[in-house]
């Protein structure tokens, strides 16, 4: 081996402090909206204007009417930790303003080109300064009311690695709305605005109160199942607003965390609100909410992360308990059992009246079991063509001869009906049969998903509206996040092609005139909210698009647990799985089945 020369220690130029620096800070154009509007709201701005286009990546600007920058300290501003927020060491106990480090503007400035011009009140004029790689370029009076713009263009410009690995501008345009969206939602007194391309995608007014606010970014249908929470012990406060259980969605895109109005990621708050909805929505669902917790400063430590968007809390136990008791009582979720998917529910359980729809259910799966035990062959034959000829056991021609009425009755109060089903249902949620070699439990949910991922493939590639839909009788009127838009912007004609019927009907809202005819769970446009919330959070390929929203509606449109199924329903049901070309994983690769061999049986019984 080759030993390499002795290198002696240095310090480094200040031009590679600047670039290394600012690989902690600036991540991706998002990162430099945050920094800057941060910078505006700690200048007591009222009105945030952001504009970018090809989503940051060549350009963005931010203007406020903060309170400005004096002329002649424009240079201090691209200088490396001189900042107006802190005084000294002990400050950074008790800083209360979103910036303290000093070091955002120094690192915007040593990957991009930046022209800030500002004024502060008292001043005849403005002035203008431009930075270009830590390089000063520019410094003059310029014209302008009070306030502040910064423009950042050619981000990454003098390093070409990480410019080569920032995302498309439809997914850098996300995350610059999330990042708004985000420090929007804690600040309803300030007026937001941002333009993409020309196009106005948020158009935030000042809000008086958060409720309101939060119907702006979440939408009126979203803020209708929001309600009111709020906690306070030993000088620490937690409170908010938090959806119902009837009100969730797929992921945690709609859950807003802050400290003391900071925008935050925490595994901890996270896992607390978790464990307060834990037993009252379904599992992989995740509730709607905005927590704010204020805490003293000196309980806090912000100086955690570059980005500041962790921090470290001092009595993190004592904080869980707080939000977790918070959204209990206040939703009072402890009485709100009759939320949850209930397994088993027992025909004696369903409305005693004659017409309702569980009782009819009922009725129809009783008799369909009555006429199973009076003619055993009766549709239980399965058909060869669907692929499951191995593994499902028709039942034989009886060759003894008819039975009479008495006997038959005399058998049937010593056999359960259930036995002579082809198929039963387990706690609402699996399908159990008996094979030639055992039994096979099918789980409902992941097997209709794959149904419905396979018909809308085909439909997809044959490129025709193949897919039955249903008109509706009064099209539904749906208002969308500015996620959602843009997800719906792009996607609407392979929407279009599954059986939803959707046209823009202003504003950030669409009307729904049609959807496919095999939805049983359209929830009145959830489903397809829940679809659009999936599609936001990717940002693949177009093919991978395709098969991501096809995923997404077959799992959100598939069979749910706790559904009652009739026997038919359950026969159908496997049928049409077998009859796909993958039947025993569902798209996400869980399975479908689990089948039990004779044998593992007898051997669990102690047979063998």
């Amino acid at each position: 081996m080759i030993r390499k020369p002795r290198q002696p220690i240095r310090i480094l130029d200040s031009a590679s402090i600047d670039r290394i620096a600012a690989g902690e800070v600036i991540e991706r154009p998002a990162s430099v909206i945050k920094e800057l509007i941060e910078n505006a709201l700690d200048a007591g701005a009222a009105s945030l204007r952001v504009s970018i286009r090809d989503g940051g990546t060549t350009s963005l600007t931010v203007e406020d009417d903060g309170h400005g920058i004096p002329f002649r300290e424009l240079p201090l501003v691209f200088e490396r930790h001189a900042t107006s927020k802190i005084v000294s060491a002990i400050d950074i106990l008790q800083v209360s303003s979103f910036g303290f480090r000093g070091e955002a503007m120094a690192s915007i400035a040593a990957v991009g080109r930046v022209t800030l011009l500002s004024r502060i009140e008292g001043e005849d004029v403005g002035g203008l300064i431009r930075v270009s790689g830590s390089v000063t370029e520019k410094r003059e009076p310029a014209p302008r009311n009070r306030g502040t713009t910064v423009t950042v263009e050619d981000l990454f410009f003098n390093t070409p690695a990480r410019r080569k690995y920032l995302n498309s501008p439809q997914s850098e345009k996300k995350a610059i709305i999330q990042t708004i969206n985000s420090i929007a939602m804690a600040y309803p007194e300030v007026r937001w605005r941002l333009e993409a391309d020309g196009q106005t995608i948020i158009d935030l007014l000042p809000a008086d109160s958060l409720p309101i606010r939060a119907r702006d970014i979440l939408g009126v249908a979203v803020g209708e199942h929001l309600a009111r929470f709020s906690l306070e012990e030993g000088g620490i406060t937690v409170g908010g607003l938090a959806s119902r259980p009837t009100l969730t969605r797929p992921n945690r895109s709609h859950q807003f965390l802050y400290v003391n109005r900071r925008p935050v990621q925490s595994a901890m708050l996270s896992q607390a609100v978790y464990q307060a909805y834990r037993d009252v929505i379904p599992p992989g669902r995740h509730p709607v909410v905005i927590v704010f917790l204020q805490v003293p400063p000196g309980e806090v430590d912000v100086n955690v992360h570059p980005a500041k968007t962790q921090v470290r809390l001092m009595l993190e136990r004592s904080i869980f308990g707080l939000i977790h008791r918070g959204l209990r009582k206040g939703l009072d979720l402890s009485s709100h059992q009759n939320f949850q998917v209930q397994p088993n529910i027992q025909p004696n359980e369903f409305p005693t009246g004659s017409n309702g729809p569980l009782q009819r259910i009922a009725s129809a799966q009783e008799d369909y079991l009555r006429r199973q035990f009076e003619d055993p062959g009766a549709d239980s034959r399965l058909d060869e063509r669907s692929g499951q000829q191995n593994l499902f056991m028709p039942r034989p021609e009886s060759d003894a001869p008819a039975a009479v009425p008495g006997e038959i009755q005399e058998h049937r109060e010593e056999t359960s009906p259930l036995r002579s089903a082809p198929f039963w249902q387990l706690h609402r949620t699996f399908i159990c049969t008996q094979t030639k070699g055992g039994l096979v439990i099918i789980d409902q949910h992941n097997s209709h998903e794959r149904i419905l991922y396979n018909e809308a493939l085909k439909s997809i590639a044959e490129g025709a509206f193949s897919i039955p839909v249903q008109q509706l009788l009064f099209p539904v009127n749906l208002d969308l996040t500015p996620l959602q838009i843009q997800a719906f912007q792009i996607h609407a004609d392979q929407l279009e092609r599954l059986g939803f019927l959707v046209q823009p009907f202003g504003g950030q809202s669409i009307l729904v005139q049609g959807i496919p005819s095999s939805l049983r769970n359209w929830n009145e446009g959830r489903l397809l909210l829940d679809m659009l919330d999936d599609l936001s959070e990717r940002g693949q390929s177009q093919n991978e698009d395709t098969n991501d929203l096809v995923a997404s509606f077959a799992c959100h449109g598939a069979i749910r647990a706790g559904a009652l199924l009739t026997v038919p329903e359950m026969q159908n049901l496997v049928d049409k799985l077998f009859a796909t070309d993958v039947p025993l994983s569902c798209p996400h690769g869980r399975p479908t089945l689990i089948q039990f061999s004779l044998e593992e049986l007898e051997k669990r019984f102690g047979r063998r």
